[in-house]
């Protein structure tokens, strides 16, 4: 619905499907604490990070995490956009 919000998840798929769904094979392990293999786009939320578009959150342990269900607001979608144009 217009006026609500959008989750860091449902960006990485429209950006990943933007470029055409690029050639790209997941992980096999998780590269964040947060996301599981079987979490809803998984695969695009990893394409996100390692093509730089997006950033990670440290965490525990020298790991890092996605924080796929947080709302993104205007400024880091700006950001995001900048990124995947590059």
């Amino acid at each position: 619905m217009p006026g609500q919000w959008v989750s860091r998840d449902a960006v990485a798929a429209f950006l990943y499907r933007l470029k055409g769904s690029a050639k790209y094979t997941a992980p096999k392990t998780s590269p964040f604490t947060d996301v599981k293999k079987s979490t809803q786009f998984y695969k695009e939320i990893s394409w996100l990070a390692s093509s730089g578009v997006s950033t990670r959150w440290p965490a525990a342990g020298g790991a890092s995490e996605s924080r796929p269900g947080q709302s993104v607001a205007r400024d880091a979608m700006a950001a995001f956009m900048k990124r995947w144009s590059s």
